[in-house]
Formats: structure tokens, sequence, C-alpha cells
């Protein structure tokens, strides 16, 4: 990148920020859906960043105008009317900026090509951002190139030919969108699933919301979870008000058709949890045509859906040759457990009501099942087993080493293995499962996998029948870290905590989430392990003589003696 593009992105950030400090920064009132700020939760209106970067000087050469309409992506106002007076009349009037947000990270170089008035822009790419606001993160390093065209235009030069689509550095990102989770009801309508997505912040940012939700989950998501509002459902104009803490969220009549009490009382439930976390909503009314919909009495078959469920401060661990709930610095033995001795447990696991206990025998070769006052049952058999995890819908999975790569194992509450030929989908031939485990929401499945010698951090869908089955596993959606992954497990709803294995063997962990970028914390001398509670701060190291708490970005010793801790799931 020239000087003079740095300066121009130097200028239009210090702009922002005195703008944003003198309380007078204007809305931009469009803009696309960006997907994770710092907080996915609200949307402060009246404490928008609004960028108004400059448009083309008289006289600028090829270079500067190309340079200044990628400073100009930070200005999202008027459908980013800066960047567009970069462009020639009859490009402007059909580039589509929300097509495609290409986030880059090193400064980008222009560079012209043998061709007449054509040119290269070459980037660094972070991430990108679609039309539907789903963000895709890059693998470390990767480069994109871009091509431009310029040509005269009443004696100016402008671009003539480029890719629908903005660029935006990594630094600046997170002040012109934010990121916002959307919810879609699990599959048996138990549980929010939250599916992160970006938007630009502005003031008309709840029928951005809507529209995303009426669209559909992410691609990884897809067929994990349901919505209540029928496909191709629409809202009847492009607006959601908010008017004294009321979004009016108002559809077209065929949203209604064939509906029930239920299914209306569900489309109501799932509006306003997607849009009370605006911090300018209070409460929805959901219209057809301006008039409010007659939600009917109060259906019994209504569930009172679990947000972000807890899994509390109980966790299991090995202790000897038996296993042990641990609390508090403490061990609490438990009650009515048998003889654990013969099978040398390793890797537990307990369900949410700590009743049914999941572990694996010494030699990672069988999964077996106990709890208090429950017999030992073998339920499973295999190479390698993985830790294995339980679901909330009771059903207990883990992966076995096979020849062409893992083999995905479910085991239900009546200890049955599933026979459901796609458990195992194709997408995971070749690689080897190193960690499998379900998220507290039971829709999804966190995996550390290795291939070709390359451990990667994957969130797939988990695909389950009517009666909550498994079906099978989604194409996953791949979370980038600066280095392998040895292990992996769920924080909070959307966080995941990780440990990278650097280049001087060290292992040090690190925070993963959507939502904002990585955290690395304080990395231990001989810590191979981690359970996870409720939120990254909940968080614990195993070493080989002890458990460590995370406090603030370091650790203490919470507990010696005990080995293999998990929270339930």
């Amino acid at each position: 990148m020239t000087s003079g593009l740095r300066g121009r992105l130097r200028a239009a950030l210090l702009v922002a920020v005195m703008l944003f400090l003198a309380g007078c920064s204007s809305i931009p009132t469009v803009g696309p859906v960006g997907t994770a700020t710092p907080s996915a939760g609200g949307s402060n209106i009246a404490n928008q960043l609004s960028y108004t970067p400059p448009g083309p000087a008289d006289g600028a050469g090829p270079q500067e105008i190309i340079e200044g309409f990628i400073t100009a992506g930070v200005g999202a106002g008027e459908d980013y009317s800066a960047a567009r007076e970069f462009l020639t009349a009859e490009l402007a009037s059909s580039w589509v900026p929300g097509e495609r947000v290409v986030i880059y990270g090193a400064d980008p170089n222009v560079v012209p090509l043998p061709e007449p008035n054509a040119f290269q822009i070459q980037l660094e790419v972070v991430a990108s951002v679609n039309a539907g606001g789903i963000r895709t993160s890059s693998a470390p390093g990767t480069t994109e190139t871009i091509q431009v065209r310029l040509a005269q235009q009443d004696g100016e030069w402008r671009i003539s030919g480029i890719p629908n689509g903005v660029m935006i550095s990594d630094v600046t990102f997170p002040t012109v969108f934010q990121a916002h989770n959307l919810y879609f009801y699990s599959s048996t309508y138990s549980y929010w699933v939250p599916d992160t997505r970006w938007f630009i912040r502005r003031s008309g940012i709840a029928a951005s919301v809507v529209n995303a939700m009426l669209a559909g989950p992410a691609p990884y998501l897809q067929g994990a979870v349901t919505s209540a509002f029928p496909a191709e459902t629409s809202l009847a104009r492009d607006a959601v008000p908010v008017v004294s803490g009321v979004a009016s969220v108002d559809f077209s009549a065929e949203v209604l058709e064939d509906s029930s009490d239920l299914s209306r009382q569900q489309m109501a439930l799932q509006l306003e949890k997607n849009l009370r976390q605006l911090n300018n909503v209070n409460s929805v009314e959901m219209t057809v045509n301006q008039r409010p919909v007659d939600l009917g009495p109060e259906n019994d078959s209504l569930l009172a859906v679990q947000d972000d469920p807890r899994v509390g401060d109980t966790q299991i661990a090995v202790s000897g040759d038996s296993l042990t709930f641990f609390q508090d610095r403490q061990a609490v033995p438990i009650e009515n457990l048998p003889d654990l001795s013969e099978y040398g447990p390793r890797e537990p696991a307990v369900s949410a009501d700590l009743a049914t206990i999941a572990f694996l025998s010494s030699d990672a070769g069988t999964l077996l099942v106990t709890g208090p006052g429950k017999d030992v049952a073998p339920v499973a058999s295999g190479s390698g087993l993985s830790a294995p995890s339980v679901d909330p819908e009771g059903w207990i999975w883990s992966a076995s080493d096979e020849p062409s790569g893992s083999k995905v194992i479910a085991v239900g509450p009546d200890l049955k293995p599933s026979g459901q030929p796609g458990l195992t989908p194709s997408w995971l031939e070749g690689m080897k499962v190193k960690e499998l485990r379900i998220s507290r929401d039971g829709a999804r499945a966190l995996l550390v996998v290795e291939q070709n010698g390359t451990a990667r951090v994957l969130i797939a869908g988990v695909v389950r029948s009517s009666g909550g089955t498994p079906q099978t596993l989604t194409a996953p959606l791949e979370v980038w870290t600066d280095d392998p992954v040895t292990t992996a497990v769920w924080v909070g709803e959307t966080s995941v905590a990780a440990l990278q294995k650097g280049q001087d063997e060290r292992l040090t962990p690190v925070i993963l989430d959507p939502t904002e970028e990585n955290r690395t914390l304080a990395p231990w001398d001989g810590g191979f392990s981690l359970s996870g509670g409720d939120g990254p701060e909940d968080l614990f190291l195993q070493t080989a003589d002890a458990i460590y708490k995370k406090l603030g970005n370091g650790w203490i010793k919470e507990i010696d003696g005990l080995r293999d801790p998990a929270f339930p799931g």
C-alpha cells in the first residue's frame, strides 16, 4: 500500500473517533448485512461510529483512484455513496457493495498490469463476510488478487470494472460492523441455537436481523436447527420500526396460511428472542398487513426454550481407579457407584443431571456407561476412542479410528448404538477425530481432527430425527487458529477453549469465539487438557500432578491428585 492510502485510512479512523468522542456521529441509513464486534448482544444506536471518507480528488491518477476506493470501503452511509464516486456512472449504478466484504490484514498492494488501464489489488485476506452476514475466516497467510480496470469519464479516471463488494482492514472492521447472534430452535424446540452474523452498525439493524433470520441458518446449521417461520416468509415492507422500545414486525398474509396457534406462538417467541438483544428493543409486536396477529390461547405444547444452558459447578474426574465428582476444590464421592477398578477408567463424561456417566477403558478401546446405583455396561468398542460426550437428549458420543478415517459413535439412552448409516459423514473420510464434543443445546458438534499431520478445529451441525435420534453431522465450519490445536472444549454457547501447540512444543490455552478476536491465555508448562464450565472464565487446565483454574490470564491450583476433569456434557 502506498503512503497515500495508509494516510487516508488513518485519517478516516481519526475522524470517526473524534466524531464519536464529540457525541455527534451520524448514522448510516443503508448498507449490507455483513460473519463475529466485542459483543454479539445489543446494538447501541446512540454510540455508533460513522465514517465519511473523501471522494476522488480532481486530476487523481488511476492508482490514487483505486487507493481511494479501498479507503472508501469504511463508509457505508447512503449505500456507500463515497465509494460509488470512484466508479464510472454505469458501474456505480450496478455495483453491489453488500455482496461481499473482504477483511484484509497487511496493507494492500496496488500493482499495474501490462494491459492498458488494468491493475491488481493484492490482499492478505483475514476473513470475508457474505450478503447474509456470515463470516468465513481464512487460513493464516491467505492471499487474494482482485482485478481492476479503469476508464476516463469527463476527463477524470474512474473504475470501470471491479467485483462487487468492499474491502476493509481487520482493525477497522469491528467499528463498522457489529456481531449479532441470530437464534433458531433446536430440532426438538427445546433450546435456542446461536448463529453469529455481522451487520453494519446502523439504525435499520432490526430489519436486517429479521431478514437474515427469515433467510434461514448458516450452511453448517442447515438441517440441525429449525425456524418457526415457513420458507419464503418475508416482511411486508423492508423495515422494522422501533417506537418507544416496541419493534413492529409486519408480514404479508401468506405467513399465517394454515398456521396453528402453536406455530404463531413459536413465531412470536423467535422474533422476541432475536430482536430483544438490540438495546433499543424492549418488546416485539407481530402484525400482518399492519394488524396485530391473534396468537390464540397459550398452547400446552409450547415449550420453555432454554437459552445458553448452564452446566453448574460440579465436574467429574478420575481418582485412582475410580471416578469422583469435585467442586470448590474438594473431591465429592459418587454414592452407590459400582467398583470400576477392573476397567481403569479414563476420560469420563456425565449427563447434566449427573445420573449417567460414560468413560473409556484404560486402553481407550471400550466405551462404558454407569451411574449411581447402576451396573457398568460396555456399549461400544473401537480403536483409540475419543473422550465421550453426553448430549442433552441423553445420547453418548465418541469416535473410533478406522483405516479410512474416524467413525462416529452415538449410543442412545437405551444404551444401544445408533445404526444410522449416515452418522459418519463422508467429509470425515481420511480424518482422525481427536475430540468430539456436543454443544449444550445438542445442535452442534465441536471436533478436533487431524489430517495429513495437520490439526483442525471444526464445528458441525447435528442433524436429528423428530424424536431426537442423531442422523448425521453437517459439512462443518472451520475455526482457524494461529497454531495447531491438540484439544478443545465448549465454554459457552459460542465460545470454545483450545490448547495450541506452538513451534516450541509448548501448549498455550486460547479462547475462540466468532464475536471477538482469539484471546491467548498464559501458558502453563505441563498442561495437556482442558475442561470448560459456564463461560471462558470458568476454565480448568490439567497437568500431570494437579488441576488448575483460570484466574485472570493466569492459573491457580484447584486440586491435586485428580485427572481428566469434565463438566456435564
